[in-house]
Order: C-alpha cells, then structure tokens, then sequence
C-alpha cells in the first residue's frame, strides 16, 4: 500500500510520492450531503425548477453539467437525475421534506460516497490513463460531469476548473480507488493535501 494512504486506505496529508517536482497534488474534499434527487418524467420541469430555487442558482441546462452556487453545487446526472452536494448535513432532510413522492424521490448517498480532488496541470493526463473522455478544455470545459469506470470503480467525474477535478466514489472502494490513484500518479508526482470544503474551488 503506498505511503500517502493509512492502515484504512484513507489519504494522509503531507505524504508524496513519485518525482519531487510533483505537478499533482490530492484532496480529500468534505461534504456534508450528497443526494440524488430522481424526477418522475411528466413533473421533470417542476423538480428543476425547485432545485434551482434551494440551490439559490441556475440549473445546469441539459445532462452532464453542474453549477455550483453557495448553498450547494447541482450536477444533473441523466435524463430525471440529478446530484446535490453540500456542506450541510441537515439538506437531506431538507430536500427530503421539499419533494413530495408524486414528484421525485431524494436518495441520501452521504454515508455511501467519498470525495476525492486532483489538481494539476497534469490532472487530465492522470485520469485518462484510465479513461478515454476529451478533457481539452474546449470538449469537457469547467461545469462538466461524467459517470465513468476507473479501475472497476463507478465515479462521477467533475471538472470545478481547467486544472480541478473532483471524483465521487462509493466509500467502500474508497481504499482501491486511491491506491490506483496514488500509483497512477506516481509518473507525474503527486502530494496529499489537507481536505477541502466541497464549496471551495482549487
């Protein structure tokens, strides 16, 4: 298991590994809720809508986009999915009691995920060492999303920046993920950071 990870798999900051003129550094990033809110078809409108009034911001405008605003960063998912996270424990009761069950049904991921930032110059190179997504800035630009496969572990990938990439992984493989995300990195050289609040960006 490599330095940068505890007896638990857990990343511990100040560790390195690989070249010393690291170009990747590695966050843990703290939340307080991760939800999935799922429209029904005919009240999709109406979820959005709603979204867009507790998140105090815009909704993105179609599937694989997020927008982050002060209360809460929205991603929309797929077609009727979308993924609030923030740093408020209490929204998923809040989000709970905001959509009746005839018009969407709110999933708290919170204990079942873990979140993961890579940030460097070479982020992109990183990841589509395991991957085949186009991270030129001008085909996945800032406030893209994607549901992908890294070393058979689901995770939704989110660009906050050109250099910023936040991953969403089930925090029971949260030990195999970043022991593959440690290793990969290790050609670019990477440190472990202190955690970042999910609202702060870089």
């Amino acid at each position: 298991m490599s330095d940068a990870l505890s007896a638990s798999g857990q990343l511990v900051p100040g560790t390195s590994g690989g070249r010393e003129d690291a170009t990747i550094l590695i966050r843990d990033v703290s939340f307080g809720a991760a939800l999935e809110i799922g429209s029904w078809p005919n009240r999709l409108e109406t979820v959005a809508k709603r979204l867009g009034e507790l998140c105090e911001g815009a909704v993105p405008g179609r599937p694989g986009r997020f927008s982050a605003h002060a209360p809460a960063l929205l991603g929309w998912l797929a077609f009727g999915r979308f993924l609030w996270l923030s740093a408020e424990v209490e929204d998923a009761r809040r989000l709970a009691e905001a959509f009746p069950e005839e018009e969407a049904a709110v999933v708290d991921l919170a204990p079942a995920r873990h979140l993961l930032r890579i940030s460097g110059a070479d982020a992109p190179a990183l990841l589509n060492k395991a991957v085949t997504i186009d991270f030129d800035p001008k085909a996945f630009d800032p406030g893209s999303l994607a549901q992908s496969v890294i070393h058979q572990v689901p995770v939704v990938i989110l660009r906050r920046s050109v250099e910023d990439f936040d991953l969403l992984v089930p925090s029971s493989l949260t030990a195999t993920f970043t022991e593959w995300l440690t290793d990969a990195a290790e050609e670019f050289g990477y440190t472990v950071g202190e955690p970042a609040p999910i609202l702060a960006q870089g």
